[in-house]
């Protein structure tokens, strides 16, 4: 209970406080008092959150060294081995280079010069010319390096500044245990995190002009100067169908690898009721265990798991 006592003023100081406290609502004539103040039903669940109910695979069945997957749509993380830990992002890298030459004002029709650069590239040979939206395909399609840095340097922006900005939008998106130091991934100093690496993805995807390309599964193109055509299969072998699965829709992905990085993978996944996940593949052990490691993941994902109805 409550109680209030005004005694009688016997000054003029005592006058002011009798005022003030006499002002004080009785709260007894609310009826519904709880500790002293009125109770408030808690609002109901916004979103309905997927409930485990089946048993999900040990962290160790994966060679894998940092993994997450989480629901798209509410940001749940529904299975995780060591997220938070930064590795080499390899070309995985090349999703923020692709978000920050979007915002450039790039005409894609427009044609320009490889560059010379000693860049590790099967795909692309300095000087040969291209158009701005062949060398942006090469570029995811086949994660060629070349493409990328190309692209970079008709941005219109200096390459330190184009890094800069990768940083700044990591920051943005609220990846904040990411960084860059150059557009492709080559350089081991590109480090980020599993759970990171799923908030880049999603933003990608968001992209036609991002998504629709990394589901491309090949891409063919045409030298003049050397006066030949060369193919290029997209590095996700699950797209190509050379590592088979079943029970979900591939919505996009992309790969990276360097010797530091081992192998890593990134993929987007929605199964045959409409859920969709992201999943995150870090320095897996193999090329091909990337891809068996994401899909066996996911798979298991979706069957332990149950998503209320909205």
């Amino acid at each position: 209970g409550i109680g209030l006592v005004v005694m009688k003023p016997s000054s003029p100081e005592s006058q002011e406080v009798s005022e003030v406290v006499a002002v004080v609502p009785n709260i007894s004539a609310v009826s519904d008092v709880v500790g002293g103040d009125i109770h408030v039903p808690p609002p109901s669940p916004v979103v309905a959150l997927p409930v485990l109910e089946g048993t999900l695979p040990s962290v160790t069945d994966f060679t894998a060294t940092h993994m997450v997957v989480k629901d798209h749509k509410t940001g749940v993380v529904l299975f995780e081995k060591d997220p938070y830990t930064e590795w080499p992002l390899a070309s995985i890298t090349k999703l923020m280079s692709a978000l920050v030459l979007l915002e450039r004002p790039l005409d894609m029709t427009s044609s320009t010069a490889v560059v010379s650069d000693a860049l590790i590239d099967t795909h692309m040979y300095a000087g040969d010319t291209y158009t701005l939206e062949e060398l942006w395909q090469a570029a995811l399609i086949g994660s060629s390096n070349k493409a990328i840095v190309t692209l970079v340097d008709v941005s219109g922006w200096q390459r330190e500044t184009f890094v800069e900005r990768m940083n700044q939008k990591a920051l943005e998106l609220g990846m904040g245990d990411t960084h860059f130091v150059e557009p492709t991934g080559l350089d081991a100093k590109n480090t980020s995190t599993a759970v990171d690496v799923s908030i880049l993805l999603s933003e990608a995807l968001r992209y036609d002009d991002i998504r629709d390309i990394v589901l491309s599964r090949e891409l063919t193109l045409y030298s003049f100067e050397r006066e030949n055509e060369h193919h290029l299969w997209n590095t996700n072998w699950l797209l190509l169908g050379w590592i088979p699965y079943d029970g979900f829709i591939l919505r996009g992905a992309k790969t990276g690898y360097i010797p530091r990085s081992r192998y890593n993978f990134t993929v987007q996944v929605e199964d045959t009721d409409g859920h969709i996940i992201d999943v995150v593949v870090l320095g897996a052990e193999a090329h091909e265990a990337r891809f068996t490691e994401a899909r066996d993941i996911a798979k298991a994902v979706f069957e332990a798991y149950r998503w209320p109805s909205s």
